[in-house]
């Protein structure tokens, strides 16, 4: 876990963007500022390994894959606090923790071309994922009960055009995968006068390859002690899907004609004995 300290080193460097709600017993904020560096620093300040590391080198300490995407927002983060001290927050250096360290490797389209003008090159299995694929849905306090849940999202009720308090779309990473598709990592939130509503989207699309998509939605009514959690995972070869490359440039494009492969719904249960010390 990161504290107040381990990032104070890039506090004036990356100045950041906060901004919050409060919504009955829950306090909503999220905060966004620039780039991780690709590089340390603070060299001298991170080299005395004591705890007080610039945000390239959290990563560098936390995280065991190769490489990281080429864009990742550190900073980035939506947090939902509430009053007993329950917490649901989402960013991207926890996403990450969750990319495989071994993996079969998906090959790009132009991979046996490439292969052909290189005839002395060596084919080497990826140590990595390289789309950096996450089944990220959050991350929870442990005062949060997590149980099965057979209620659903009232999806009726979000189709509605109520009024929106506050919203915002946070991109916590994203990469292009060496000009052959995409993959990203991010974050809505969409407060209503009733309820709030979070969506949490990791899209990859391999160009002529491969298109998936890993979905969280959370959905809070106010007056209730609890938080339905959706997870969807939607997967297809690109040639089955039948849609040109140059169509499935946006998630939204694409998503809605992928078949799902996996579907499973929590309650997110506030623990009533938690407090704010606990």
């Amino acid at each position: 876990m990161l504290t107040l300290q381990e990032t104070s080193v890039d506090a004036r460097r990356h100045p950041s963007n906060l901004n919050s709600i409060e919504f009955g017993p829950w306090h909503i904020s999220y905060d966004m500022s620039c780039i991780l560096p690709s590089m340390c620093s603070t060299k001298v300040v991170c080299e005395r390994n004591d705890d007080q590391f610039c945000q390239f080198c959290i990563y560098c300490k936390e995280l065991s894959i190769p490489h990281f995407p080429d864009m990742v927002f550190p900073k980035n983060n939506l947090s939902l606090t509430h009053q007993n001290g329950a917490k649901i927050s989402f960013n991207p250096l926890d996403a990450l923790k969750l990319v495989a360290c071994t993996v079969d490797a998906i090959e790009v389209s132009c991979a046996e071309v490439w292969q052909e003008a290189r005839p002395d090159a060596t084919k080497k299995k990826k140590s990595f994922d390289w789309t950096f694929s996450t089944n990220y849905q959050g991350t929870l306090s442990d005062n949060i009960i997590v149980e099965p849940s057979e209620e659903g999202i009232n999806f009726e009720l979000l189709k509605q055009k109520d009024q929106i308090l506050f919203y915002h779309d946070l991109t916590l990473f994203e990469d292009e995968l060496h000009d052959h598709g995409i993959s990203k990592l991010s974050v809505k939130i969409r407060v209503m006068p009733t309820h709030w509503f979070v969506l949490l989207r990791y899209f990859l699309r391999v160009d002529d390859v491969l298109v998936r998509s890993n979905e969280t939605r959370l959905f809070h009514m106010a007056n209730t002690n609890y938080v339905i959690r959706e997870y969807t995972v939607k997967e297809s070869k690109a040639a089955d899907l039948k849609i040109p490359t140059a169509q499935m440039k946006e998630a939204d494009d694409v998503i809605p004609f992928m078949p799902v492969k996996k579907k499973v719904v929590h309650k997110l249960i506030v623990n009533s004995e938690s407090n704010s010390s606990s």
